[in-house]
């Protein structure tokens, strides 16, 4: 995640004054990342094209209270947390049917070669510890911790404070290691 670049800036601004190809072409740039957030979140597959579209649409309605300057794409991670927010309020916090690790081509590839089982081990497990954090703890840890966010930001992308983020990523970080020694 670097800074924002002029064309996507570009794009922003075109995108908001109703050209739809920019639209699109700034949503592919984020599109991977939305889906890769939803994953982590929680969000079973066949749920995820939904609540993905949800917060594409979510994207577009709010491009014109999106505020230039910050960078963007901590505003899609928000809006991608609370679409996965939204969409466990409304499912009731239901019991998924399907494994906590759905894996995908991208991550079949990026475990290949040798010890991709022993990784493809790991990452099972890792999914399913995360399945035991609070909504706030996988949220906060997930974009820490594989997105690469700095705390700063994921407190202002979160609406939380500073000590709240520490906190939240210092349980989860003790829940996750109790979850993967047990295993």
């Amino acid at each position: 995640m670097g800074e924002q670049g002029g064309d996507e800036y570009a794009l922003i601004e075109a995108a908001r004054e109703g050209d739809a190809r920019a639209f699109e072409k700034l949503l592919s740039l984020h599109e991977a990342r939305v889906y890769r957030v939803l994953r982590l979140l929680g969000i079973p597959r066949a749920d995820r094209d939904d609540v993905a579209q949800d917060t594409f649409l979510r994207i577009f309605r709010g491009l014109n209270g999106y505020t230039p300057g910050r960078r963007f794409d901590s505003w899609v991670y928000k809006i991608s947390v609370n679409a996965a927010h939204d969409w466990r309020e409304q499912a009731d916090r239901r019991r998924r049917d399907e494994a906590p690790w759905d894996v995908t081509r991208d991550d079949l590839h990026a475990l290949e070669g040798p010890g991709a089982a022993e990784r493809l081990d790991l990452a099972r497990r890792l999914e399913t510890a995360l399945s035991l954090l609070s909504e706030r703890e996988r949220a906060v840890f997930v974009l820490i911790e594989m997105e690469g966010m700095d705390r700063h930001e994921v407190a202002k992308t979160l609406g939380i404070t500073g000590i709240t983020v520490r906190r939240h990523l210092s349980l989860a970080k003790d829940r996750l290691r109790r979850a993967l020694e047990e295993v």
